[in-house]
Order: C-alpha cells, then structure tokens, then sequence
C-alpha cells in the first residue's frame, strides 16, 4: 500500500485552521496567485523558513553571555546540610 499520498496531501500532514486579520489574507492570496502556489504550501514554506533560521535553544542563543557576570557562583542562600533527614 502507498502509506506517502492520500488524495493531494501526504498522509502525515495535519489540517490546521488559523485567523488572519484581512490585511494578511489579502497578502496571502496575492502571494499565493503570483507565485501560482497554494496559500498551505506557503505557509509550510514559512514556518520551514522559520525553524531552520532559530540559532537552537534558548541556551545556545545566550551562549556569548555565559561567564560575564560577576559574584559568587553559588547563588543559593541556605545550606544543604542535613537536608532531606528527619
């Protein structure tokens, strides 16, 4: 059995249903009539776009700052002595 097309769509795509304000829609189907693209097939292109520009995870984006602040590396104001016993 072909399990990779179902109709028009791959048989993994999920529909999704979002609102646009009218400006956005105008846009896309501009962009979707000049381009003679279907408007899913661009926005799969822009979230695609989107998630391979990222620069990783939120660690990885503040890399560069990690070691420029000074103080005591041990934030913690308790001690840990005894914890855990009754």
């Amino acid at each position: 059995m072909l399990g990779w097309l179902n109709g028009v769509t791959g048989w993994r795509m999920r529909s999704l249903t979002i609102k646009l304000e009218p400006e956005q829609v105008a846009w896309l189907e501009q962009q979707s009539h000049a381009l003679k693209r279907s408007k899913g097939d661009l926005v799969r292109e822009l979230i695609t776009e989107r998630q391979t520009t990222q620069e990783g995870s939120l660690g990885q984006a503040l890399a560069d700052l990690c070691g420029c602040l000074e103080g005591k590396k041990d934030l913690s104001t308790r001690s840990l002595k005894g914890y855990g016993r009754s």
